[in-house]
């Protein structure tokens, strides 16, 4: 049984270093960092995984050096890659992506055929092995009928909600949260989700279509988790920040990873937040990622306990 299955991308982060994040039509100069395996989907994988959660790869890449080297990395963190699809004759896809010294940055994105799987690719017995299923809610073409299968199997729903959704139907967002048992919105994706900037009336819109649970992030304000009969939020911590790429996805990640383990909401909220504050003090997506001890060892140090044992 895994915990987690995520299906969709797995991509190459080119990471350039550089005075500022260049305006338009602007040159700057950049420092090379590194190639760092990424993709939202695997980025994921690979904070679930860290953290502990048995996790499977359902994503896509082409049959070249970016794709062996994205798919090696979630096979070395302890990711199932067996399901995971290799097209012959396709790039992988890849971003690159300018980095200033405060974190922030500006992406990039070179899509290419590989950049997630085709419903028709999905072995959705593999499925019916995890508890939860994951996958970006803002591509209908591969939610729906993985998502309808997976809600039919007794799996679990997670979706990320990108800022994106707006390119979807009203029957398609619709259908979406339907099947979905968690949402992770963040503030932008939320108002491009529901038309307005009212956070909390957008959350109680999403909750009202279907999902049990929708935990809006919010950056550095930190996140502010909605169910039915509760809403409550955490802070960010502050620490010092080089890299912001995948703290979204590490955030995600944990919070299901805990929830996997049948955690109360709040206590997966904490560990969130904190396994995302560790990653975003190192620069690569999958750098610094944290265990649970790892993330208890900051919350102990901010003066958050649990329990006696913790």
């Amino acid at each position: 049984m895994f915990d987690i299955i995520g299906v969709g991308d797995a991509d190459i982060d080119i990471m350039l270093k550089v005075d500022h994040i260049p305006g338009h039509d602007e040159k700057v100069l950049g420092q090379m960092l590194g190639k760092f395996p990424g993709g939202m989907v695997a980025n994921y994988l690979s904070a679930a995984a860290a953290f502990g959660a048995k996790c499977g790869a359902v994503v896509s890449v082409g049959e070249d050096d970016f794709g062996r080297l994205t798919l090696g990395d979630l096979e070395k963190r302890g990711v199932d890659i067996s399901h995971s699809i290799v097209r012959p004759g396709e790039d992988t896809y890849f971003t690159v992506t300018n980095l200033d010294a405060s974190g922030e940055k500006s992406m990039s994105i070179c899509q290419t055929a590989a950049i997630s799987p085709y419903p028709e690719e999905v072995d959705f017995d593999y499925l019916a092995e995890a508890k939860y299923v994951h996958m970006i809610g803002t591509y209908p073409h591969l939610v729906l009928p993985v998502g309808r299968e997976a809600k039919k199997r007794g799996v679990r729903v997670s979706l990320d909600f990108e800022p994106e959704s707006d390119r979807m139907t009203p029957e398609q967002k619709a259908e979406t949260l339907s099947l979905a048992y968690i949402v992770f919105p963040n503030e932008e994706g939320l108002a491009c989700y529901v038309g307005h900037r009212d956070l909390e009336r957008g959350a109680r819109e999403m909750l009202a279509q279907g999902p049990e649970i929708v935990v809006v992030t919010r950056g550095a304000a930190g996140c502010e988790v909605f169910t039915k009969e509760a809403h409550f939020a955490v802070p960010a911590f502050q620490v010092p920040v080089r890299d912001t790429t995948g703290a979204g996805d590490t955030f995600n990640a944990v919070f299901v990873s805990c929830l996997a383990r049948e955690y109360p909401l709040e206590r997966c909220a904490w560990l969130a937040t904190a396994a995302a504050a560790i990653q975003i003090q190192q620069v690569g997506s999958r750098t610094g990622l944290a265990d649970e001890a790892a993330a208890k060892r900051l919350l102990r140090a901010q003066g958050i306990r649990f329990s006696d044992q913790d």
